[in-house]
């Protein structure tokens, strides 16, 4: 079997879509290099990325089931459509894997029909929300995406509200396959090293320093707790003005000691939140925060809050679960029914509920929140499964999936 994936996710982008590519990948080599499953132990990994990366070139020192290659992107008008749409295609053909996945939306395309298709589908905002995306990411949906999940033989996504969104948008010959999604093994148990009350941490972030929206962050930035910590990607969809408004009031009725930690990478049309959380005093804006950072973020808060006007799964709130964070979610899109039983939910409209529950985690003494915690193992497992056994099926004849439809 040969899985080819297209990984552009992991040299251009640092939010969640990257995180879940650069997962999948390190957990599909680990499990095709240990499994003795005879039908699927013979498995060999070709990636297509656009710049060069010391990630791949320490994967292939140490898989021999690895290869990658590398399509450049270029600033020339129509170069990266010429790309997607000729380039790697015609790199595909002379490969011929079994399978090709594209692992954010758009793709693969142009393939011959012997070579099996699979997309995931992380969210479908820029369809349904395309007022919190720019124009360019809405345009590209609206041309493309229907043409991707109608092509594709298998979509993967990690929920069934997305699941919900994907058959109510488009109809498609495509096997729908929810895979939840889950958190990478440590070696070291994170829950081991709660932050102590008058733990002190510095973000430095020599990472982001040169980064061209870099000056839109406070660098150097000690970080004393008690706070409140949001991490993800600030942007409009995130509805991070809800929680910094909630914050001015908690901090002016009830005289709260917290600060409020808002740490991730900009998105678009962000600059209004970061103007408002930079007038707002006890707002730290640390910017894009590495592992090591983001583990003793999650470990030194007294709450985790996620106040998202729609996900489509949300990850973040699972990685401070592993951390024994109390979490506090909207309902927004698959977060109710990822987070009902793992978090205190509010109306991601309802600043009033989100005070009280704010005030209900603020008062309380922090301890470890035993919360079963899904490993990504299981999601790499499962799409693995998925991808073999798209393989093996052989296509719907048109005329049976015209019957299927009446």
């Amino acid at each position: 079997m040969h899985i080819l994936i297209l990984a552009d996710p992991i040299d251009n982008q640092k939010a969640g879509v990257h995180t879940y590519t650069k997962n999948l990948i390190l957990e599909l080599l680990e499990q095709t290099n240990t499994l003795t499953n005879a039908h699927i132990k013979k498995t060999d990994f070709t990636f297509i990325h656009e710049r060069e990366n010391p990630f791949f070139d320490a994967l292939q020192k140490k898989y021999s089931n690895f290869s990658h290659i590398v399509i450049h992107r270029r600033k020339i008008p129509g170069y990266n459509s010429l790309r997607k749409f000729i380039l790697i295609p015609r790199v595909v053909r002379k490969i011929k894997p079994d399978i090709v996945l594209e692992p954010c939306h758009i793709g693969p395309f142009n393939l011959p029909k012997n070579i099996k298709r699979a997309v995931t589908i992380h969210d479908l905002t820029p369809i349904l929300f395309p007022k919190f995306h720019i124009k360019k990411s809405t345009i590209i949906h609206r041309l493309l995406l229907k043409k991707a999940l109608k092509n594709a033989d298998v979509i993967i996504t990690a929920s069934e509200q997305n699941k919900k969104d994907i058959l109510s948008y488009c109809r498609t010959k495509a096997k729908i396959k929810v895979i939840p999604l889950g958190i990478p093994k440590s070696k070291n148990h994170p829950r081991e090293g709660i932050f102590q009350k008058n733990k002190i941490l510095q973000i430095s972030n020599p990472e982001h320093q040169n980064h061209p929206r870099g000056r839109l962050f406070q660098q150097n930035k000690i970080l004393h707790p008690p706070y409140i910590l949001y991490l993800g990607t600030i942007e409009p969809r995130k509805n991070l003005e809800i929680l910094i408004d909630a914050f001015i009031e908690l901090k002016k009725e009830e005289k709260i000691p917290h600060n409020l930690v808002i740490a991730g990478e900009t998105g678009w049309k962000a600059k209004k939140i970061i103007q408002k959380a930079k007038n707002t005093p006890g707002v730290i804006l640390p910017g894009y925060v590495n592992e090591t950072e983001k583990q003793k973020l999650y470990q030194g808060a007294s709450v985790f809050v996620y106040p998202s006007l729609y996900e489509g799964f949300g990850l973040p709130p699972m990685e401070a679960m592993q951390y024994g964070t109390p979490l506090i979610c909207s309902t927004g899109g698959a977060l109710k029914e990822v987070y009902k039983n793992r978090a205190s939910l509010f109306d991601p409209s309802d600043k009033k509920h989100l005070k009280k529950l704010l005030i209900r985690h603020l008062n309380k003494k922090k301890k470890k929140i035993q919360n079963s915690i899904p490993s990504f193992e299981k999601t790499a497992k499962e799409t693995l499964k998925a991808l073999s056994k798209t393989i093996s099926t052989q296509p719907i004849p048109a005329a049976n999936i015209r019957q299927n439809k009446r």
